[in-house]
């Protein structure tokens, strides 16, 4: 689950290097917060699985956090 996350992260950040360093915008890439949230919910699976529900707590806090975003980006008007 963990090395999943990371890759989950890795391409978030990928598309977001893309949008910033390629097309020379400042803008969110969509698929930015979306990877990140799924990164962040099998972070805190692998936190769970392990009993630390310190990290399982905060991975969860990012995941909601990141999808908000999600949201925001899909219906905020242009």
């Amino acid at each position: 689950m963990y090395l999943a996350g990371l890759i989950l992260t890795v391409i978030g950040w990928a598309f977001q290097l893309y949008e910033t360093l390629i097309k020379k915008t400042r803008n969110i890439n969509i698929f930015f917060p979306l990877a990140y949230f799924f990164a962040c919910v099998l972070f805190g699976v692998n936190s769970l699985t392990a009993n630390d529900m310190t990290y399982a707590i905060l991975d969860f806090v990012c995941a909601i956090l990141a999808a908000v975003v999600f949201i925001v980006l899909v219906t905020r008007k242009k």
